[in-house]
């Protein structure tokens, strides 16, 4: 069931969510540590929405919100 809370959050900062493309480095069972743009960044593994495995092992695509993202960055 939906409560108010929700409704208003959903209005007032919705959520666009963005595929990044990167190379995995290490991965925690919190976190990952990977490389975009020849920068190291850590991201917590709560706020990364799904990770898909490419073919070669280090490579990974990551979907998380947009906000979270710039976050980051």
């Amino acid at each position: 069931m939906f409560n108010l809370k929700y409704w208003l959050n959903l209005a007032i900062r919705p959520q666009a969510y963005i595929w990044i493309e990167a190379t995995l480095i290490k991965e925690t069972p919190k976190a990952i540590l990977i490389m975009f743009d020849d920068k190291k960044i850590w991201l917590s593994k709560t706020r990364i929405l799904r990770i898909k495995r490419k073919q070669r092992k280090h490579i990974v695509s990551i979907k998380i919100s947009l906000w979270h993202w710039t976050e980051k960055l």
